[in-house]
């Protein structure tokens, strides 16, 4: 990654955080998504589902999904146990 696009993501990822804290429901999720994916709590296969999931049936099946996700224990690879 170069240095360029680095702080780019760091710019905006300060950016959303900063919403989050001011009360922005929409950063509030994305910064709770990008965190368990630092943290590899969920896998970006299952990140593509969630989104996915959003895109056909909405934000709280996407919700409920990301949950089930983030909640089961991570195994070997990723779980893909979608819906």
């Amino acid at each position: 990654m170069s240095k360029t696009t680095a702080l780019s993501l760091s710019e905006r990822y300060a950016d959303i955080c900063r919403r989050a804290a001011d009360g922005d429901p929409s950063a509030r999720a994305i910064k709770i998504i990008t965190e368990a994916v630092i943290e590899d709590k969920i896998h970006i296969d299952q990140l593509r589902l969630i989104s996915d999931v959003n895109k056909k049936d909405g934000p709280i099946a996407a919700y409920e999904l990301f949950l089930k996700f983030y909640q089961q224990p991570q195994q070997e690879g990723p779980a893909l146990t979608a819906m």
